[in-house]
């Protein structure tokens, strides 16, 4: 399967036009062609258009490697469908979801019943019913491994499962890392911004102490080259640094940005309220 196919596939379950799936990045007409593979689409492009979807790039490119599904890469096609469910905030479809995993005799990977757990966490912003052994599981995967690609974005992922004391020790170790090995891989940058606004999230949500919000703030502020690739990472710690310090000015300016850009997505769990 090519790039441009797996992009129309995962548009057509998500239900948006071409304008919509192409979000400003690129016009719609290259989009449309990237989808015929009339174009090529650069991987930066192709990193902020799933990024503003909330596309799990691991999904993304096992449906390329995977183009039909059969009984052993059923996993491929419902870790789609949590996707979907976790993008639309839907939770019915979400627990449609877990009867397919878990009551038609499939056996799933820890990998899925993570992913699923995980979009139950992000969609009512509570991590009352992860299980222990999921919580357990990430967690060793985390300490277990290098630094690396796989490691910053599964704790970037899934930071939000943990208490907050719990989540500030995994981000500042990761923080920590980061900043000693200083390393040069635009997706490890990435994944290490997305894991900073997502912890500040987690603040949001679980009330974090002060000195963790300050923390995941200096992070983004002083450890991190500017890069346009975390532009909008640099965007929305301005906004949580402002929503913390209740600095109302701030906030109303880069809510009528983002909303403005199409990009309000990114921020309106913190709006409910």
């Amino acid at each position: 399967m090519t790039v441009g196919e797996a992009l129309k596939q995962l548009r057509s379950q998500l239900g948006l036009t071409q304008e919509q799936m192409a979000a400003g990045i690129i016009s719609e007409s290259y989009y449309s062609k990237v989808e015929r593979d009339l174009h090529v689409i650069d991987a930066k492009s192709l990193i902020m258009i799933l990024k503003v979807h909330d596309i799990d790039m691991s999904n993304f490119f096992n449906i390329l490697r995977h183009q039909n599904i059969s009984d052993k890469d059923k996993e491929y096609d419902l870790r789609a469908q949590i996707v979907v469910a976790q993008n639309r905030k839907d939770l019915k479809a979400l627990d449609k979801i877990a009867s397919k995993i878990y009551n038609n005799g499939f056996q799933p990977s820890f990998d899925l019943q993570r992913r699923l757990e995980n979009a139950y966490v992000w969609i009512t912003h509570s991590n009352e019913h992860v299980s222990p052994q999921i919580k357990r599981g990430v967690k060793n995967q985390i300490m277990t491994k290098k630094w690396g690609t796989q490691t910053y974005y599964l704790l970037s992922q899934s930071i939000i499962m943990f208490d907050i004391d719990t989540a500030y020790q995994l981000a500042d170790k990761a923080f920590r890392s980061y900043e000693e090995k200083h390393f040069n891989n635009i997706y490890i940058l990435i994944f290490v911004a997305n894991l900073a606004i997502n912890f500040l999230n987690c603040c949001y949500h679980y009330h974090g102490k002060r000195e963790y919000i300050d923390r995941a703030l200096d992070f983004l502020r002083n450890s991190l080259p500017k890069n346009d690739a975390i532009g909008i990472n640099n965007i929305l710690g301005t906004y949580y640094e402002a929503l913390f310090n209740d600095d109302k000015k701030t906030t109303q300016m880069i809510i009528k940005i983002l909303d403005k850009s199409g990009y309000l997505s990114l921020i309106e769990d913190t709006l409910e309220n």
